[in-house]
């Protein structure tokens, strides 16, 4: 069993470690040569709580002729660099089962009006954070859920044998349901904690946060009452306590002076509500808080 993952951020880490722990064979796609040559050298080296594992053998590499096409991708980069990846997928005729691991739901449509032949789209509601460019901290167990899109799904029942007490997988039939759900999830989370500065558990716990966390909800359910019963506010709060310890992608973003994946998560939404006729004033001014402060 075979795998490449393009990117090594904390997701895609946490991917290849536990794959690589079950027996795959675990290859990264990386852009920095330094970063492909670390990981060949040190392996990658996940932290659970206290306890720290190192996980060997493990390649990478920054040209992508090097790299097999008969075998299953990891598309785990960030959203904004999934169009230019899938751009040299489709240069490079290929043919391989691909995965994409996405925040958002922007890049679906994209994906999905492609000639790639072989598509599946997953969702994680792991806690997880890069400490280097080998280490990944594993901050709370979720789970990683996949659906298949397009072609032969047999890559699924793969990775689905390779799930764990620590390392969840479920197989689901509906790709565009489960990463809606996610961009709920997301769009519930993310823009509150990069805002406040705080962790996702804080959401649960600041009284003035959690205020702000039901009365997005609330919104979010009245534009999309059909979600109410696959999305209870339990389980976002749920995700909240889990994940507890981890800081959100988009305020790990703020704090390292990166520019926040708004456009993919929270306007994707917006046009989504407008598109039904229905406002989100509470959700526009997060957008444009957002919006100033990627500008500074």
């Amino acid at each position: 069993m075979e795998v490449v993952i393009a990117g090594a951020g904390s997701i895609g880490l946490l991917i290849g470690s536990y794959l690589a722990e079950s027996g795959w064979k675990v290859t990264y796609f990386v852009r920095r040569p330094e970063q492909a040559e670390l990981i060949r050298q040190q392996g990658i080296r996940r932290i659970n709580g206290h306890d720290s594992t190192i996980i060997g053998e493990i390649g990478a590499e920054t040209d992508i002729r090097n790299l097999s096409k008969e075998v299953l991708w990891i598309i785990a980069v960030k959203s904004g660099g999934v169009t230019s990846l899938v751009q040299t997928l489709i240069d490079e005729d290929m043919e391989s089962p691909i995965l994409f691991v996405q925040n958002g739901f922007s890049h679906f449509e994209m994906v999905s009006d492609t000639t790639l032949p072989v598509l599946f789209f997953a969702t994680i509601e792991h806690g997880a954070t890069r400490i280097d460019d080998r280490t990944v901290s594993h901050n709370g167990i979720g789970m990683m859920k996949i659906a298949p899109y397009r072609g032969n799904a047999g890559a699924l029942v793969l990775m689905k044998q390779s799930a764990s007490s620590s390392f969840p997988i479920e197989v689901v039939k509906d790709a565009k349901s489960i990463l809606f759900r996610k961009v709920l999830i997301n769009c519930m989370i993310n823009p509150l904690t990069a805002i406040l500065q705080i962790r996702n558990g804080e959401l649960l716990e600041n009284t003035y946060a959690k205020k702000l966390f039901y009365e997005l909800y609330e919104e979010i359910m009245n534009v999309f009452p059909e979600m109410r019963s696959d999305l209870p506010i339990s389980a976002v709060e749920e995700v909240c306590f889990k994940t507890r310890n981890n800081e959100s992608s988009m305020l790990k973003d703020r704090l390292l002076g990166k520019p926040m994946e708004i456009d993919t998560i929270v306007t994707a939404l917006l046009r989504m509500a407008d598109e039904r006729g229905k406002n989100m004033p509470l959700m526009k001014i997060l957008e444009n808080v957002l919006r100033a402060m990627n500008r500074s």
